[in-house]
């Protein structure tokens, strides 16, 4: 079932793709950050993943209190977020695309500086914001604040990943070249692998500036992150595949390599065992 607004004679040039399930106290946080962007020739494209809560409603709406933008809510059945992703990448139309998860929000400059990033570095088809952490009154910033873009590459990326979804704008172009999709039979991490899997087939990099506001620990709090054996479980085996996709790439996992970054993998994973913990 699909509800859409559209705007005539607008092709939007960023596509917005936001997963919702059960998201009924956070939803409209997350939209209403979107309509405060200071760049608004955007489509918003909505999936809601078999909610049985109050969300849809409040989609439905917001919808109508906002019919100045273009936004398509489709609703499936609970198959999760990948699929949810996929169904929006595909719906995309959008020249760029953004991902946005319903608990997490927007500064309101972000679409425009990351623009202004894809336009001073033509070459250029990923990039990520850093974020600031809010638990309750708390707020920690997980940015330098400089400003600054920094390539990040294939590399870099397989030990640290700073392409964190909800603060990635990509090019749609990247994406249909490569086939790249969420990978829907993965339980966690396939966002990780979705953007290892792009990185390693384009530039990209970071602005270091916190434009994304998350509202829960990264790990060990609530959800599948809480669950941080199968989330290391999981890291391992996108290594692996990626080990075995070395012949779709010239950016090759070497077997030392592949030992290294697991090797690696299992450090971080019993540094956060500890901090949990402690």
């Amino acid at each position: 079932m699909e509800n859409s607004n559209i705007l005539v004679n607008n092709w939007p040039k960023i596509s917005i793709i936001v997963p919702y399930y059960n998201s009924e106290k956070t939803i409209l946080r997350a939209l209403n950050s979107i309509i405060r962007q200071t760049y608004k020739n955007i489509e918003i494209i909505l999936i809601d993943d078999g909610c049985s809560d109050y969300s849809s409603q409040l989609v439905n709406d917001f919808i109508k209190n906002n019919k100045e933008y273009k936004i398509t809510n489709i609703r499936q059945d609970n198959y999760g977020a990948a699929k949810a992703r996929n169904v929006g990448i595909k719906k995309a139309q959008g020249e760029y695309i953004a991902f946005l998860d319903s608990d997490d929000s927007w500064e309101t400059g972000k679409l425009e500086k990351q623009l202004n990033v894809f336009d001073s570095y033509k070459y250029i088809d990923i990039v990520s914001t850093e974020y600031s952490l809010h638990i309750g009154t708390d707020i920690k910033l997980k940015s330098t604040c400089s400003g600054i873009f920094e390539e990040r590459d294939f590399y870099q990326s397989l030990f640290k990943n700073v392409f964190i979804t909800p603060s990635v704008m990509v090019r749609k172009g990247v994406i249909e070249k490569h086939g790249i999709l969420f990978d829907e039979d993965k339980e966690c991490g396939e966002d990780t692998l979705f953007m290892l899997r792009v990185i390693r087939n384009c530039r990209g990099g970071e602005l270091h500036l916190p434009l994304l506001s998350i509202y829960k620990l990264e790990y060990g709090e609530s959800g599948l992150s809480q669950n941080l054996k199968k989330a290391e479980q999981s890291e391992l085996n996108n290594f692996d595949i990626l080990y075995k996709e070395n012949f779709k790439s010239e950016k090759k996992i070497s077997f030392p390599l592949l030992l290294i970054i697991k090797v690696f993998s299992y450090v971080k994973y019993f540094k956060r065992i500890l901090i949990v913990k402690i």
